[in-house]
């Protein structure tokens, strides 16, 4: 029996999203379920004699955020991941509660000596010579399950749980025709031409013209003035300035004295503007910033956080027409000189009227063009066309894809995900090798044709059988376990049996 134990683990390792293996499971708490009479008496779950409470969900709701933490490392974010733990930790203690209810209406049981060679062969209470530390397994289940009458229930549920699972995996067959069938059908690989017509956004080099952009304007005034004020933050601009700056390169690794050359070049620089010379005249012949220098030291109009912090301070300090002192940052001596001071304001609906009214009228010609070339090719393959010849017909040039293997995602490189079409795709054949229907993948309407269908040698096949094998019929032993534990929990609702009160635990109370 421990054998099949261990063997229906594995399926309750994913369903209670739980740690591998027998012994560390059941008395390092991943179980997590206390028995009747616990002291804090708040129910979570009843059915029958089962009963959990708070403490129960606590202890897996810690585990197995534990679990994600260690998995997940600085991505972890406890707050985000929250509410699908709680509902995770519920509908694991659930199902747990559903399996050991069934196994006990079988007549399966489970024996004191079960539970004592269990906790025997576990390592969490053995001292450093091997023995059984009796102190160690005291102070454990007094400490997280509050008595040892407590801790010895969790375990009876939790094995009833799993000789439920056992006999249920014991259900599930493959036959060599299913597992040959399931090898080809990974390792067959398909090559395809398909035509992507966005429906958001003309293809590069079709512009809407000037004359057909003003009369979209004002034939939808109403409609974009709504946009404009839905989207009122987009047009908002922070205060920027208009500047130019005169630099004097010097690395922060520089000796003393050619720090003090540099400072000494950028305050003559300073002099002269200050004595009437031209700013940009100034910059042009000293400064050494290759960006600037040929447009007079110019940084154009901007806001802060574009330029280094050093020019930002100094700019956004000074007044329209005012040189700054000499500023020094990590490229070296600066001297700036604000020529234009924009305050913070929000662009009016007249000045982004066009922007707005283009980007709308091209998504609109978008979506027409897509459905005009749609219909056009649907109207060609129902007639017997290829999709080759019929996007031929509009000048359109389908692309490639592939080889390409199934994936449950579906992806296709230059589309992404499109799991319909793929399994479209692979359902094609060569002598009608056209889909008769497009595909919506993001924002494209999609057809496609089947060039090449590759399907694997006699050898390649029997050389993944092995391996395949105990991961298909796991598969299928796990589905029906989930298939079987659904419905039981869907009869023991109605009936009454099963109470739940999620809310004890889903509100966070």
């Amino acid at each position: 029996m421990l054998k099949s134990i261990r063997r229906g683990q594995r399926w309750l390792t994913l369903l209670l999203v739980a740690f591998v293996g027998a012994v560390f499971v059941f008395f390092m708490g991943s179980g997590g379920q206390s028995g009747v009479g616990t002291p804090s008496g708040k129910s979570v779950i009843q059915l029958g004699e089962f009963n959990l409470d708070l403490s129960d969900f606590q202890r897996l709701r810690a585990q197995q955020e534990q679990t994600y933490r260690e998995q997940s490392g600085d991505n972890f974010d406890a707050r985000a991941l929250g509410p699908f733990l709680d509902a995770q930790t519920l509908r694991s203690l659930i199902n747990t509660v559903v399996l050991a209810r069934s196994a006990h209406d079988l007549g399966l049981g489970v024996s004191r000596e079960e539970i004592q060679s269990l906790v025997k062969q576990s390592a969490s209470f053995r001292d450093e010579s091997g023995k059984f530390n009796v102190e160690a397994f005291n102070n454990y289940t007094q400490y997280e399950f509050g008595s040892q009458r407590n801790f010895m229930a969790s375990v009876r549920r939790d094995l009833l749980s799993q000789k439920m699972i056992s006999l249920l995996y014991d259900q599930a067959t493959l036959s060599d025709g299913e597992l040959r069938d399931s090898a080809i059908y990974d390792l067959e690989q398909v090559r395809f031409a398909y035509v992507a017509l966005d429906t958001a956004s003309l293809p590069p080099g079709e512009e809407l013209a000037d004359d057909a952009l003003q009369a979209y304007l004002e034939a939808n005034t109403d409609t974009l003035q709504l946009r404009y004020k839905t989207d009122i933050e987009q047009y908002k601009e922070s205060e920027r300035v208009r500047a130019a700056h005169i630099l004097i390169q010097v690395g922060p690794e520089a000796n003393e004295a050619t720090t003090d050359a540099a400072r000494a070049k950028a305050e003559a620089a300073r002099e002269r503007i200050l004595e009437g010379e031209e700013f940009a005249l100034v910059a042009a012949e000293v400064s050494e910033d290759p960006g600037s220098r040929k447009e007079g030291g110019d940084l154009g109009i901007f806001p802060r956080g574009v330029n280094v912090p050093e020019i930002d301070n100094a700019a956004f300090s000074l007044e329209a027409g005012e040189i700054s002192e000499i500023v020094q940052s990590g490229f070296g001596f600066h001297v700036v000189q604000v020529n234009e001071r924009l305050p913070a304001r929000t662009r009016t609906f007249e000045e982004v009227s066009s922007e707005i009214a283009r980007e709308e009228a091209a998504a609109q010609a978008a979506a027409d063009r897509a459905t005009r070339l749609s219909n056009v090719i649907l109207e060609e393959i129902n007639a017997g066309m290829s999709l080759e010849e019929a996007a031929a017909s509009q000048d359109l040039t389908p692309r490639t894809a592939g080889p390409l293997s199934r994936r449950p995602d579906g992806f296709v490189p230059g589309l992404g995900g499109a799991p319909d079409l793929m399994n479209t795709v692979f359902s094609l054949n060569i002598e009608a090798p056209t889909a008769g229907r497009s595909f919506e993948v993001g924002s494209n309407r999609v057809f496609i044709q089947l060039l090449e269908r590759t399907e694997p040698e006699a050898e390649e096949v029997q050389a993944t059988l092995d391996n395949l094998k105990e991961n298909l019929l796991n598969a299928k032993r796990n589905q029906l376990v989930q298939e079987w534990v659904d419905r039981q929990r869907s009869d023991f609702e109605k009936s009454g049996e099963l109470v739940v009160n999620s809310e004890l635990v889903l509100s966070g109370s």
